[in-house]
């Protein structure tokens, strides 16, 4: 792919939620291919070890080019370094719950969104059409893999969730007490878990939103999306292309789940298919061909030179 480059990236916390894990994702790949990379951000977290971070933005190091995440961020970065080509990288598209995703208050060189919600939301807010590419939401294979055969009947549901202990999992622990399936959380109101691709594997149906089904996909797992307060249901190799539009936010298909009706909605379970997610998450969202696809575009915004 070239000589090697000294590239910054950004995110605005460094906790266990969507975009710093897909940064991390992001800067292993590129670290595995020899690029230098350093990773910019005001927040704290427990990430933040295992990446190399710079806290100051006085002592960044001066990059080839900034693949900005978050828009203060990004903004912040481009007054520092105003010659450097920058690609806005957006994971979200509501303002209400994705301000940080909406575009910076300057031209960016490039601009690439996860789906095709996020695609629209950036052309709807000026960002010229011809300037955005969809790199879709894209998984570390190699550490999120099926450790163990799928059961052919569902035993254990594992609940990924960082949003409070609400309707959400009312709906979800009803829904396991009704079916007589054992329910196991983790998320924010539940506790973390540092090595979750172990409690993926150790369940048969993940219930998420976002990064979450993926990763329960990648593990050959079944998966259903479904968190705070609606879903697109159990996913299928049917609905997955509707349902990664919104990235499995529930914005597609919309439904409110009750324990009643989510408990009807997890029967749709199906191991055999189950399977068959692995392959899905290989040919759409693993991290290589993600990052060969950032790194096309980085090509494209650099400066041409002579030789």
């Amino acid at each position: 792919m070239g000589k090697k480059m000294n590239i910054l990236t950004s995110t605005a916390s460094l906790d266990l939620s969507g975009v710093p894990t897909f940064t991390l994702t992001m800067y292993n790949e590129l670290v595995k291919r020899g690029h230098n990379v350093t990773v910019y951000s005001p927040g704290f977290g427990k990430i933040e070890s295992q990446m190399n971070v710079v806290k100051d933005i006085d002592k960044i190091p001066y990059p080839d080019v900034i693949i900005a995440q978050a828009n203060t961020v990004a903004e912040s970065l481009k007054q520092v370094f105003p010659n450097v080509p920058l690609i806005f990288y957006s994971h979200g598209a509501l303002p209400d719950r994705a301000a940080l995703e909406q575009p910076p208050n300057f031209i960016a060189d490039w601009y690439l969104a996860v789906n095709e919600e996020v695609q629209e939301n950036l052309r709807s807010k000026g960002v010229p059409a011809g300037r955005v590419s969809i790199v879709r939401d894209f998984i570390d294979t190699d550490r999120f893999k099926s450790q163990k055969p799928i059961r052919k009947k569902i035993k254990q549901v594992l609940f990924i969730s960082n949003y409070k202990k609400w309707k959400n999992f009312q709906a979800v622990d009803g829904a396991c007490k009704k079916l007589g399936f054992e329910l196991v959380c983790f998320g924010s109101p539940y506790g973390r878990n540092y090595e979750i691709e172990k409690a993926i594997n150790k369940a048969d149906l993940v219930v998420s939103w976002g990064r979450g089904i993926l990763e329960a996909m990648s593990c050959g797992r079944a998966a259903l999306s479904f968190d705070r307060f609606e879903g697109d249901g159990y996913i299928t190799p049917e609905t997955y292309f509707e349902a990664r539009k919104n990235n499995f936010s529930g914005r597609i298909y919309k439904h409110n789940f009750t324990a009643d009706t989510l408990a009807n909605e997890i029967l749709k379970y199906s191991s055999e298919a189950a399977n068959l997610n692995r392959e899905i998450i290989m040919k759409y969202h693993n991290a290589v061909d993600g990052v060969d696809q950032i790194l096309l575009k980085i090509r494209d915004i650099m400066p041409k030179t002579d030789g």
